[in-house]
């Protein structure tokens, strides 16, 4: 399923790529990004053909909408404080620092797919059977940082 995109809605950072004979092209993210530039751009970050090898690419990006969670205020609820406490402790080094925990926690932050997953492993694996609740969850397209 693709949603409608615009070249505005890509960070001016995030590489692009222009690369036709790349296998992968029709269904990568960046080379899409590629073919809504505008003909007067001049300058911008781009793949490069070292970053292919045969049949896959180090940058490529699925072509797909993603899951994208923002907050974690009340990721257990019914939860007793104790156990909330106990989970925030195991999942705050996902995210980094206790800084960026919070930061993270209050939306400040994209909650990435990857990282949803390995919260979702901690649920499991300390035997809790709901999913994490996040505070507002969008299906969009999502540039990870290269």
């Amino acid at each position: 399923m693709k949603f409608d995109l615009q070249f505005s809605d890509i960070p001016h950072n995030w590489a692009i790529c222009y690369l036709q004979d790349c296998p992968l092209a029709s269904t990568c993210l960046r080379h899409r990004a590629a073919t809504l530039a505008p003909a007067t751009l001049r300058h911008h970050d781009c793949v490069l053909p070292a970053a292919r090898s045969e049949e896959s690419c180090a940058l490529f990006v699925a072509d797909q909408p993603a899951r994208i969670a923002y907050g974690m205020t009340d990721i257990l609820p019914g939860a007793k404080s104790w156990e909330v406490k106990s989970l925030r402790d195991a999942i705050m080094p996902l995210f980094g620092s206790r800084a960026q925990f919070y930061r993270y926690r209050a939306g400040d932050y994209p909650i990435t797919p990857e990282q949803q997953e390995k919260v979702a492993a901690i649920f499991s694996h300390r035997g809790i059977s709901k999913e994490p609740h996040y505070d507002r969850v969008e299906v969009t397209y999502y540039f990870p940082n290269d």
